[in-house]
This record gives structure tokens, sequence and C-alpha cells, in this order.
């Protein structure tokens, strides 16, 4: 365990890259890398006929 007390898998930074890529990839396929890596995301997306940035899977 770690200092936290949580299970922690034992990857080694690539292999937690990839792993982390697939996430956003399932909401778009073109995502092909992660530049930073933050606590929180969310999807937005900008609808024409709304003329206004919606989170994804809300509208």
């Amino acid at each position: 365990m770690s200092q936290t007390g949580k299970l922690m898998p034992n990857l080694d930074q690539n292999n937690t890259k990839i792993l982390n890529l697939t996430v956003p990839q399932r909401m778009d396929l073109y995502i092909k890398e992660i530049l930073i890596t933050v606590a929180h995301v969310t999807f937005y997306e900008f609808n024409v006929d709304l003329n206004h940035w919606v989170i994804q899977g809300n509208e």
C-alpha cells in the first residue's frame, strides 16, 4: 500500500500514460496525447445551433 492507504498499481510511466489516454479517447478518438495532467477535466463541445458551449453529453 502507498502512504495514503490506497492500493496503487505497479505501472511504469509509459504504461500509466497509455492507461490515462484511454479515458479521454472514449470521448474523442482523435486525441493523440496528454500534454498536461490535472486533477479534474470536463469536456465541452460548441453547439452551433444553440450558439454556446455545452458539457459533452449534457445537451
